[in-house]
């Protein structure tokens, strides 16, 4: 037989260049016995070709690259077990130019003279690294023994210096179980969208309490990050790859329409990104939760989104517990979240503490005050007596009536804008609206609560 034509013969069953079971067991020689090497497709000439059974066999079987490879499923990154052959490389990522270094690795002389394709290369390492799948997080969580000795309800008061009460004894535990349910939770049905989380705590302090420093620890430097853009801008979702919480800082600047983002992004189940190491975008669970750091109590810019948040008044922060409690803390979470834990139910009082965190509209105060009957009597021209209490007190008004007789705004600006800021006013103010068939025309109208009214 022709040696150039021996030299073409693959371990293989004569199935060609890409042979081979994907699971490295297949008849692709990927462990062949003996010298693996004979595995190799090559050209007449006996050079190795660039082709995708010669990339997957070297990167499983060469010393130097075999078990280097694996996926960081948390990361959604392709992580080397150890510093990689060539230099520059680093354990952290392997990149697009990572990928060009091992081309050329592959490339040397010294080692295959093998002329192979930067995106086949990033091809094969991909599916080297899906063989050795790995979440650090939920490693980390599974690997947990609880103590039996309850901490997490407390947290916020024995670790955070908030004062004790139903609403702060029941928010740790909101906050924990929904950081734990990101990452053990799973609907195999929808593997790509991640738990419910519908909602922030927000650690409310004074400089230097502690703030930043206990969610950092509390969550580990690792899996931390501080979003440093507002969730308005399209960078604030690259911090979140990979970490486990975003601290959301001084919400207090934040706009109505920064916080109405913010809003929209404690909400989402899934984000959609092209990962380091892949062509196309793909949609990934969301793993992670945001809390909010904020040095004032006043940054609720819009009622009706203020149950997304949960604020909580800490004192200063005893860092040195939080670091030394963490592992039973998060073991305890655990054992609450395996046990039906349900952390969507927030704590008695949330609504309270939420309400008393909002950013006023100055509007307000005139609007109440003409409510209860106390504005010139020019200002209710347009309600009838039968619209009024004993008392003077308005029962019934329009949005009109709002926008012209209390708040004496000319007509032509009674625009959207003016409607809806009205409308939210009166919600928080707790009066409901409705369509009055005695006006005879097609308006709405809100009428004063039950509770309120004349009974």
């Amino acid at each position: 037989m022709n040696v150039a034509r021996e030299k073409m013969k693959v371990i293989a069953g004569g199935k060609g260049d890409d042979a081979g079971g994907s699971d490295g067991s297949g008849g692709g020689g990927f462990n062949a016995p003996g010298d693996w090497r004979a595995g190799l497709v090559r050209t007449n000439t006996g050079a190795v070709k660039g082709v995708s059974h010669n990339v997957m066999l070297i990167l499983d079987n060469d010393p130097a690259l075999k078990n280097l490879f694996w996926l960081d499923e948390f990361g959604n990154r392709i992580a080397l077990d150890r510093l990689p052959p060539w230099s520059g490389g680093t354990r952290d990522e392997f990149t697009e130019v990572d990928a060009l270094e091992l081309s050329a690795w592959l490339g040397s002389p010294d080692r295959y003279t093998m002329a192979v394709g930067i995106d086949l290369v990033m091809q094969g390492v991909e599916a080297i690294a899906r063989r050795k799948k790995r979440h650090t997080v939920r490693e980390y969580l599974e690997r947990l023994v609880w103590d039996g000795t309850p901490r997490v309800s407390r947290m916020f008061v024995d670790l955070f210096g908030a004062s004790e009460s139903e609403y702060a004894l029941g928010a740790a535990p909101c906050m924990m179980v929904s950081a734990v349910s990101r990452i053990l939770w799973q609907d195999p049905t929808q593997p790509s969208k991640g738990s419910k989380v519908d909602f922030m705590v927000v650690l409310e302090g004074g400089q230097g309490a502690g703030k930043t420093t206990s969610v950092l620890e509390l969550f580990t430097a690792e899996w931390y990050a501080e979003a440093t853009e507002s969730p308005a801008h399209k960078d604030f979702y690259q911090t979140l790859r990979g970490r486990w919480a975003i601290e959301i800082g001084e919400m207090d600047s934040f706009s109505k329409a920064d916080v109405s983002k913010v809003k929209q992004a404690i909400t989402t189940r899934f984000d959609v990104y092209r990962p380091s190491y892949g062509r196309t975008a793909r949609s990934f669970r969301r793993e992670c939760v945001f809390v909010g750091t904020v040095n004032g109590d006043d940054y609720l810019r819009d009622a009706t989104g203020a149950r997304r948040f949960l604020p909580v008044t800490v004192g200063m922060i005893d860092i040195q517990a939080v670091v030394a409690a963490r592992d039973q803390l998060w073991a305890e979470a655990v054992h609450l979240f395996k046990h039906g834990f349900e952390w969507w139910q927030l704590p008695p009082g949330a609504k309270r503490e939420q309400d008393a965190r909002f950013s006023e509209d100055v509007w307000i105060e005139t609007i109440v005050r003409w409510l209860e009957g106390k504005a010139a009597a020019s200002h209710y021209e347009h309600i009838s007596m039968e619209e009024r209490d004993k008392d003077g007190r308005v029962d019934e008004c329009s949005v009109a009536e709002l926008l012209g007789d209390c708040l004496r705004i000319d007509t032509a600006r009674h625009d959207r804008t003016a409607q809806t800021r009205v409308g939210s006013i009166m919600r928080r103010l707790g009066w409901d609206k409705y369509r009055p068939v005695k006006r005879g025309e097609r308006v709405w109208c809100y009428y004063r609560p039950q509770e309120e009214g004349r009974g």
